[in-house]
C-alpha cells in the first residue's frame, strides 16, 4: 500500500505543474519500475482490478492498492499544489467542458491501449519491459487523445481534487476507463487464441 501511494502521488505531483507529456510519461515509468518489485507498480485502480480478477491480489489487498492509490492521487496533488503556489480548488468546482463522447472515447482507447500492453507483455514473459512500454504508450496516446490520456481512475480522481474536471466528467472517464480494460482483456483473449491455432497448425505441418 505505501509503494502504491508513494508512487501514485509522486506521478499526481508531476501532473499538477508539468504539461509536457514526456515528463509525465517519464515519471510515471520512472515510479512504476520504482515500485513494482514491492508492489507491482500498478498505481492504477484499473490494472489492480484486472490482477483481482486473475486472483493474483486478494480482496484485502486490492481494496488496500486502490485506497492508497486514491489517497496517492490527493496527497500528489495536494503537494504540487503546495511546492508551486497553487490553489486546490476541490470537488464540485470544475465546469462540465469536456465534449462526453469524444473524451469517453479517448479514455477507453488509451486504458485499452495501456492495458493490452500489460497483459501481452506478461503472457509473452517479458515482465522487465513494462515500464518502458508504460512510458511510450503513455506518452504517445496523450498526444491523441482529447483526454491526455488519463486511463486511470486515480489520476481522474485527483483531478477532480483539484478541480480541474467535473464529477460528472470524472465519473464519465472512469466508466471508459473500466469499458477500456474490458476491451483488452476481450482483445487479448482473441489475439492469443489466433496465436494458439497458428502454433497448432505450424505442429501438423
Amino acid at each position: 500500500m505505501l509503494a502504491e501511494f508513494i508512487g501514485t502521488a509522486v506521478f499526481l505531483t508531476a501532473i499538477v505543474y508539468s504539461t509536457d507529456s514526456m515528463i509525465l510519461s517519464i515519471t510515471l515509468g520512472l515510479m512504476v519500475l520504482l515500485v513494482s518489485g514491492v508492489s507491482g507498480g500498478y498505481l492504477n485502480p484499473v490494472m489492480s482490478l484486472y490482477f483481482f480478477s486473475r486472483k493474483e491480489l486478494s480482496a484485502v489487498d486490492f481494496i488496500g492498492q486502490v485506497v492508497a492509490q486514491l489517497l496517492g492521487a490527493a496527497a500528489g496533488v495536494f503537494l504540487g499544489a503546495f511546492m508551486h503556489g497553487y490553489k486546490v480548488l476541490g470537488f464540485g468546482t470544475a465546469a462540465s467542458s469536456l465534449d462526453a463522447a469524444p473524451a469517453f472515447a479517448g479514455e477507453a482507447l488509451a486504458t485499452a491501449g495501456l492495458a493490452l500492453l500489460i497483459i501481452t507483455l506478461l503472457n509473452n514473459k517479458l515482465v522487465n519491459v513494462i515500464p518502458f512500454a508504460i512510458m511510450l504508450w503513455v506518452f504517445a496516446a496523450s498526444n491523441f487523445t482529447p483526454t491526455g490520456a488519463q486511463a486511470n481512475p486515480a489520476v481522474t480522481f485527483g483531478l477532480m481534487v483539484y478541480g480541474k474536471v467535473s464529477v460528472s466528467s470524472g465519473a464519465t472517464l472512469v466508466l471508459a476507463q473500466i469499458t477500456g480494460l474490458l476491451v483488452a482483456v476481450i482483445l487479448s483473449m482473441l489475439l492469443t487464441s489466433a496465436t494458439a491455432k497458428k502454433k497448432a497448425a505450424s505442429k501438423r505441418k
